[in-house]
């Protein structure tokens, strides 16, 4: 049986999305998965239910704080509370999963 994770290189998760990052623009990426994203700040490429946009990646200097996705207002309140979000790696595009991350 094919899987979502089987369409990508890589499969890695956000933090779980706070009502407060409902209300903002920016989906926080953890430490764990930081690897995953460019090492310097850069305009990445999201995929977002199929239409591809060009956002801001930044990775943050501080390790302890997570690197963030600005892929904006309209995506962001609709994500799930207390749900991480699944993000599929296909070269240097970034796939937002429809569906929330196993916990």
């Amino acid at each position: 049986m094919q899987t979502w994770e089987n369409d990508y290189e890589r499969v890695v998760a956000s933090q779980p999305v706070t009502e407060s990052d409902r209300t903002s623009e920016v989906l926080r990426i953890p430490g764990s998965a930081l690897t995953a994203f460019p090492t310097a700040p850069a305009v990445v490429t999201v995929s977002v239910h199929g239409v591809e946009r060009s956002v801001l990646w930044s990775p943050r200097s501080d390790e302890r704080r997570s690197g963030t996705l600005a892929v904006g207002l309209d995506v962001m309140s609709t994500l799930p509370v207390r749900e991480a979000v699944r993000i599929g790696v296909r070269g240097d595009v970034f796939v937002l999963c429809p569906e929330p991350a196993a916990a």
